[in-house]
């Protein structure tokens, strides 16, 4: 059996890339940065949810 080729894979598509390269293409690195943006917005908007509500329950708590 033969040893495989050292290699990685992309980090968007999982496409084999050389060791020193994360993604196989530009497109496939705007495409992970675009997800990355998208997921960190959503982090955001969930935790300041998750404040406004905890504060919302601390303020009806001094007010009932």
């Amino acid at each position: 059996m033969a040893d495989p080729v050292d290699h990685d894979h992309c980090r968007f598509c999982g496409c084999a890339v050389p060791f020193e390269q994360a993604y196989c293409s530009m497109e496939c690195y705007e495409r992970d940065q675009k997800k990355i943006r998208k997921e960190r917005i959503r982090e955001i908007g969930l935790a300041a949810v998750a404040v406004a509500g905890a504060a919302a329950i601390l303020v009806a708590g001094f007010v009932f």
